[in-house]
Protein backbone atom coordinates (compact mmCIF):
# COMPACT_ATOMS: atom_id res chain seq x y z
CA UNK A 1 0.00 0.00 0.00
CA UNK A 2 1.37 3.73 -0.42
CA UNK A 3 0.72 6.36 0.98
CA UNK A 4 -2.03 8.78 -0.39
CA UNK A 5 -1.02 12.41 0.97
CA UNK A 6 -4.26 14.18 -0.99
CA UNK A 7 -6.40 11.06 0.53
CA UNK A 8 -5.04 11.51 3.97
CA UNK A 9 -5.64 15.80 3.96
CA UNK A 10 -9.25 14.93 2.74
CA UNK A 11 -10.18 12.60 5.46
CA UNK A 12 -8.60 15.28 8.27
CA UNK A 13 -10.42 18.19 6.45
CA UNK A 14 -13.30 15.88 7.02
CA UNK A 15 -13.11 15.15 10.47
CA UNK A 16 -12.44 19.16 11.75
CA UNK A 17 -15.01 20.19 9.46
CA UNK A 18 -17.91 18.25 11.64
CA UNK A 19 -19.60 20.39 13.92
CA UNK A 20 -20.76 17.88 16.33
CA UNK A 21 -17.98 15.21 16.53
CA UNK A 22 -16.03 15.95 19.67
CA UNK A 23 -12.80 17.71 18.78
CA UNK A 24 -9.54 17.73 21.11
CA UNK A 25 -5.95 18.03 20.23
CA UNK A 26 -3.23 16.85 22.36
CA UNK A 27 0.11 18.70 22.57
CA UNK A 28 3.19 17.49 23.49
CA UNK A 29 6.53 19.00 24.01
CA UNK A 30 7.51 19.32 19.98
CA UNK A 31 5.24 21.83 19.30
CA UNK A 32 7.26 24.05 21.30
CA UNK A 33 10.50 22.80 20.60
CA UNK A 34 9.77 23.03 16.68
CA UNK A 35 8.86 26.80 17.40
CA UNK A 36 12.14 27.66 19.20
CA UNK A 37 11.37 27.15 22.93
CA UNK A 38 13.75 24.18 24.49
CA UNK A 39 12.76 20.81 25.20
CA UNK A 40 13.43 19.33 28.78
CA UNK A 41 16.90 18.33 27.92
CA UNK A 42 17.96 21.92 26.71
CA UNK A 43 15.49 23.62 29.67
CA UNK A 44 17.74 21.61 31.87
CA UNK A 45 21.26 22.78 30.54
CA UNK A 46 19.76 26.04 30.27
CA UNK A 47 18.24 26.20 33.78
CA UNK A 48 21.47 25.00 35.62
CA UNK A 49 23.92 27.48 33.86
CA UNK A 50 21.75 30.64 34.51
CA UNK A 51 21.89 29.90 38.35
CA UNK A 52 22.83 33.65 39.50
CA UNK A 53 26.04 32.28 41.90
CA UNK A 54 28.55 29.63 42.29
CA UNK A 55 27.05 28.37 45.57
CA UNK A 56 23.52 28.26 43.73
CA UNK A 57 25.20 25.93 41.08
CA UNK A 58 27.62 23.73 43.87
CA UNK A 59 23.99 22.94 45.11
CA UNK A 60 22.49 21.98 42.27
CA UNK A 61 25.16 19.94 41.43
CA UNK A 62 25.11 18.03 44.66
CA UNK A 63 21.26 17.00 44.62
CA UNK A 64 21.38 16.11 40.34
CA UNK A 65 24.42 13.55 41.94
CA UNK A 66 22.38 11.93 44.99
CA UNK A 67 19.76 10.80 41.81
CA UNK A 68 20.15 7.31 40.88
CA UNK A 69 18.34 6.91 38.33
CA UNK A 70 19.91 7.60 34.49
CA UNK A 71 17.67 10.61 33.70
CA UNK A 72 18.27 13.60 35.77
CA UNK A 73 16.64 16.42 34.07
CA UNK A 74 15.40 19.40 35.69
CA UNK A 75 11.85 18.75 36.79
CA UNK A 76 13.21 15.15 38.61
CA UNK A 77 16.01 17.73 40.43
CA UNK A 78 12.84 20.27 41.27
CA UNK A 79 11.30 16.77 42.46
CA UNK A 80 14.59 16.10 44.37
CA UNK A 81 14.93 19.65 46.18
CA UNK A 82 11.22 19.98 47.27
CA UNK A 83 11.44 16.21 48.78
CA UNK A 84 14.47 17.84 50.51
CA UNK A 85 12.55 20.94 51.35
CA UNK A 86 9.81 19.00 53.46
CA UNK A 87 12.48 16.72 54.86
CA UNK A 88 14.20 20.62 55.93
CA UNK A 89 11.15 22.40 56.57
CA UNK A 90 13.04 25.45 55.02
CA UNK A 91 14.99 25.57 58.46
CA UNK A 92 18.77 27.27 58.76
CA UNK A 93 19.78 24.77 61.17
CA UNK A 94 18.54 21.89 59.45
CA UNK A 95 20.92 20.47 57.37
CA UNK A 96 21.17 17.62 54.42
CA UNK A 97 24.54 17.13 52.35
CA UNK A 98 25.81 20.52 53.63
CA UNK A 99 22.71 22.46 52.26
CA UNK A 100 20.29 24.19 54.94
CA UNK A 101 16.68 24.28 54.81
CA UNK A 102 17.09 27.94 54.33
CA UNK A 103 19.41 27.55 51.15
CA UNK A 104 17.24 24.50 49.67
CA UNK A 105 14.30 27.02 49.59
CA UNK A 106 16.47 29.60 47.51
CA UNK A 107 17.30 27.38 45.51
CA UNK A 108 13.71 26.08 44.76
CA UNK A 109 12.83 29.60 43.91
CA UNK A 110 15.75 30.25 41.96
CA UNK A 111 15.49 27.57 39.66
CA UNK A 112 12.10 28.63 39.64
CA UNK A 113 13.21 31.71 38.09
CA UNK A 114 15.39 29.91 35.48
CA UNK A 115 12.92 28.22 34.12
CA UNK A 116 10.38 30.77 33.74
CA UNK A 117 13.06 32.82 32.08
CA UNK A 118 13.83 30.25 29.63
CA UNK A 119 10.30 29.05 28.72
CA UNK A 120 8.89 32.64 28.52
CA UNK A 121 11.87 34.34 26.34
CA UNK A 122 10.78 34.44 23.08
CA UNK A 123 13.66 36.63 20.92
CA UNK A 124 13.63 33.79 18.83
CA UNK A 125 10.23 31.92 18.92
CA UNK A 126 8.42 31.41 15.52
CA UNK A 127 4.74 32.16 16.99
CA UNK A 128 2.99 31.30 13.27
CA UNK A 129 1.61 27.75 13.82
CA UNK A 130 0.19 28.83 17.28
CA UNK A 131 -1.51 31.89 15.63
CA UNK A 132 -2.39 29.88 12.59
CA UNK A 133 -4.17 27.23 14.50
CA UNK A 134 -5.99 29.89 16.60
CA UNK A 135 -7.05 31.63 13.66
CA UNK A 136 -8.77 28.32 13.01
CA UNK A 137 -10.13 27.86 16.11
CA UNK A 138 -11.32 31.59 15.66
CA UNK A 139 -13.12 30.97 12.64
CA UNK A 140 -15.22 27.91 13.78
CA UNK A 141 -15.97 27.55 17.39
CA UNK A 142 -19.15 29.47 17.44
CA UNK A 143 -20.72 27.61 15.04
CA UNK A 144 -19.26 24.37 16.95
CA UNK A 145 -22.02 22.27 19.23
CA UNK A 146 -19.49 20.85 21.69
CA UNK A 147 -16.16 23.19 22.55
CA UNK A 148 -12.72 22.04 20.99
CA UNK A 149 -10.21 20.69 24.18
CA UNK A 150 -6.80 21.62 23.82
CA UNK A 151 -4.37 18.94 26.44
CA UNK A 152 -0.95 20.09 25.83
CA UNK A 153 1.94 18.75 28.77
CA UNK A 154 3.84 21.93 27.95
CA UNK A 155 4.78 24.71 30.99
CA UNK A 156 5.06 27.40 28.26
CA UNK A 157 1.83 30.38 27.10
CA UNK A 158 2.22 30.26 23.45
CA UNK A 159 -1.44 28.80 23.15
CA UNK A 160 -2.95 31.04 25.48
CA UNK A 161 -1.10 34.15 23.81
CA UNK A 162 -2.27 33.25 20.11
CA UNK A 163 -5.26 32.86 21.25
CA UNK A 164 -5.37 35.89 23.39
CA UNK A 165 -4.29 38.10 19.84
CA UNK A 166 -6.71 36.46 18.16
CA UNK A 167 -9.85 36.63 20.21
CA UNK A 168 -10.70 33.61 20.82
CA UNK A 169 -12.63 32.80 24.26
CA UNK A 170 -10.85 30.11 26.49
CA UNK A 171 -11.56 28.16 29.36
CA UNK A 172 -8.45 26.91 31.45
CA UNK A 173 -9.80 25.84 34.81
CA UNK A 174 -9.38 28.96 36.64
CA UNK A 175 -12.08 31.94 37.34
CA UNK A 176 -11.28 35.53 38.28
CA UNK A 177 -9.44 38.37 37.82
CA UNK A 178 -7.22 39.55 40.99
CA UNK A 179 -6.01 36.25 41.69
CA UNK A 180 -7.86 34.12 39.22
CA UNK A 181 -8.10 30.18 41.09
CA UNK A 182 -9.25 27.03 40.19
CA UNK A 183 -12.63 25.46 40.00
CA UNK A 184 -13.19 22.04 39.65
CA UNK A 185 -16.63 22.23 39.64
CA UNK A 186 -16.25 24.56 36.21
CA UNK A 187 -13.61 22.32 34.63
CA UNK A 188 -16.43 19.15 35.44
CA UNK A 189 -19.53 20.89 34.85
CA UNK A 190 -19.36 19.54 31.03
CA UNK A 191 -20.05 15.97 31.99
CA UNK A 192 -21.89 16.08 35.21
CA UNK A 193 -25.36 17.40 34.80
CA UNK A 194 -25.93 18.92 38.22
CA UNK A 195 -22.88 21.35 37.69
CA UNK A 196 -24.58 22.93 34.84
CA UNK A 197 -24.49 26.16 36.56
CA UNK A 198 -20.78 26.15 37.04
CA UNK A 199 -20.40 25.36 33.13
CA UNK A 200 -18.52 27.74 30.69
CA UNK A 201 -20.17 28.92 27.36
CA UNK A 202 -19.67 25.66 25.04
CA UNK A 203 -18.98 27.64 22.63
CA UNK A 204 -15.56 28.14 24.37
CA UNK A 205 -12.09 26.28 23.49
CA UNK A 206 -10.98 24.54 26.70
CA UNK A 207 -7.08 24.42 27.73
CA UNK A 208 -6.10 21.70 29.70
CA UNK A 209 -2.42 22.24 30.87
CA UNK A 210 -1.87 18.60 32.04
CA UNK A 211 1.98 19.62 34.06
CA UNK A 212 1.08 23.10 35.01
CA UNK A 213 2.32 26.33 33.73
CA UNK A 214 4.95 29.12 34.18
CA UNK A 215 1.88 31.25 35.65
CA UNK A 216 0.62 28.65 38.05
CA UNK A 217 1.09 29.68 41.78
CA UNK A 218 0.63 27.99 45.08
CA UNK A 219 -0.58 30.43 47.31
CA UNK A 220 -0.85 30.85 51.11
CA UNK A 221 -4.11 32.69 52.36
CA UNK A 222 -3.55 35.17 54.81
CA UNK A 223 -4.10 33.08 57.50
CA UNK A 224 -1.18 30.70 56.53
CA UNK A 225 -3.24 27.91 57.29
CA UNK A 226 -4.37 27.19 53.57
CA UNK A 227 -2.74 26.25 50.04
CA UNK A 228 -4.08 27.23 46.83
CA UNK A 229 -3.62 27.10 43.10
CA UNK A 230 -3.67 30.34 41.35
CA UNK A 231 -2.97 31.73 38.21
CA UNK A 232 -1.14 34.88 37.62
CA UNK A 233 -0.84 36.85 34.29
CA UNK A 234 2.77 35.43 33.53
CA UNK A 235 4.75 37.52 35.44
CA UNK A 236 6.91 35.56 38.29
CA UNK A 237 5.62 37.42 41.57
CA UNK A 238 7.86 37.70 44.69
CA UNK A 239 9.39 34.28 45.05
CA UNK A 240 9.51 34.53 48.95
CA UNK A 241 5.72 34.34 48.69
CA UNK A 242 5.05 32.26 45.17
CA UNK A 243 6.39 28.75 44.08
CA UNK A 244 5.09 27.90 40.53
CA UNK A 245 3.94 24.42 40.15
CA UNK A 246 5.91 21.83 37.82
CA UNK A 247 5.72 18.10 37.63
CA UNK A 248 6.92 17.05 41.09
CA UNK A 249 6.65 15.88 44.50
CA UNK A 250 4.86 19.40 45.09
CA UNK A 251 1.62 18.50 42.60
CA UNK A 252 1.22 15.39 44.33
CA UNK A 253 1.44 16.94 48.09
CA UNK A 254 -0.12 20.49 48.00
CA UNK A 255 -2.68 19.85 45.31
CA UNK A 256 -2.95 16.29 44.69
CA UNK A 257 -6.35 16.84 43.37
CA UNK A 258 -5.91 19.93 41.94
CA UNK A 259 -5.59 20.76 39.14
CA UNK A 260 -3.78 18.05 37.69
CA UNK A 261 -5.93 15.19 38.77
CA UNK A 262 -8.89 16.92 37.44
CA UNK A 263 -7.38 17.70 34.22
CA UNK A 264 -6.38 14.01 33.92
CA UNK A 265 -9.59 12.84 34.84
CA UNK A 266 -10.80 15.37 31.72
CA UNK A 267 -8.89 13.96 29.57
CA UNK A 268 -9.79 10.19 30.29
CA UNK A 269 -13.49 11.31 29.80
CA UNK A 270 -12.93 12.63 26.95
CA UNK A 271 -11.29 9.68 25.23
CA UNK A 272 -14.08 7.75 26.92
CA UNK A 273 -16.74 9.85 24.92
CA UNK A 274 -18.87 8.81 21.60
CA UNK A 275 -17.76 10.35 18.67
CA UNK A 276 -14.50 11.73 19.62
CA UNK A 277 -11.29 12.53 17.24
CA UNK A 278 -7.93 13.17 18.98
CA UNK A 279 -4.81 14.85 17.00
CA UNK A 280 -1.66 13.97 18.66
CA UNK A 281 1.22 16.37 17.94
CA UNK A 282 4.62 17.40 19.14
CA UNK A 283 6.59 14.35 19.66
CA UNK A 284 9.63 15.61 20.73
Amino acid sequence: MKHNPSRVAHELREHLASDKRKLGFFMGAGTSMAIGLPGIDKLSELVEESLPSDELKANFSKIKEEISSDSKNVEIVLNRIRLIRELLEDKAENVHNGISGEKIKTLDHEVCRAIHKAVTSTDAVDKRPHMTFSQWLHSSYARRNTPVEIFTTNYDLMFEEAMEENSVPYFDGFIGSVNPFFSPEAVEADNIKNHQEFKPPSSWTRLWKLHGSVNWFLKTDPTGNRKKVVRGCGNLENSGQELMIFPSREKYLESRKLPFITFQDRLRKFLSSVEVVLFIAGYS
